[in-house]
């Protein structure tokens, strides 16, 4: 049987969400666009996304579901399109409240963005929890809850302190 989560998936952005810290509550999520494709095979998820929309953004890990290794999900492509990719950047890290603190993040080819372990619950739910490559503290954790009908997924990601910092609502494209 194929996993349910094996395809494309888009973000439905009118139905994904992320914490202000500033004002307490979710907010519309402003990344843009979010591709993402997860292949699953004989219980190991290849997943690839296709991250933002000024600057594009791809990250992917492999990794079995129950491994007991962290893997790095690394930046494998930025793709700028203004004429300061720095600058570009760092807006988007800003507009998707990914910008100081404990929920900053880093994006440079070739390097880690996280390390990441999978946990199998059932075929319609998994998380993936996320550690800091660089100092090893955890980062967050993601619950990925299928849709009954297998056309939609929300994932949930939750900061060290419990906050769901980002409410993300995809839908099959394949």
């Amino acid at each position: 049987m194929k996993d349910p989560f094996h395809g494309i998936w888009t973000i439905d952005t009118a139905e994904s969400f992320v914490w202000d810290d500033e004002f307490k509550t979710h907010v519309p999520d402003e990344v843009g666009e979010e591709v993402i494709t997860l292949r699953i095979d004989d219980g190991v998820q290849d997943y690839e996304v296709l991250y933002g929309d000024q600057p594009k953004i791809r990250i992917g890990y492999t990794a079995p579901y129950d491994g007991t290794e962290w893997v790095p999900y690394a930046v494998r492509e930025i793709i700028s399109t203004g004429a300061d990719p720095k600058a570009e950047l760092e807006g988007f890290k800003r507009r998707i409240k990914a910008s100081g603190g404990e929920r900053e993040r880093r994006f440079e080819v070739g390097k880690a963005y996280g390390l990441v372990r999978l946990v199998y619950v059932d075929d319609l739910t998994h998380y993936r929890v996320s550690r800091n490559p660089i100092d090893g503290k955890a980062q967050h954790i993601m619950l990925r809850r299928m849709a009954e009908d297998g056309e939609s997924y929300v994932a949930r990601v939750f900061d060290v302190n419990g906050i769901v910092h980002r409410i993300r609502k995809f839908v099959r494209a394949d």
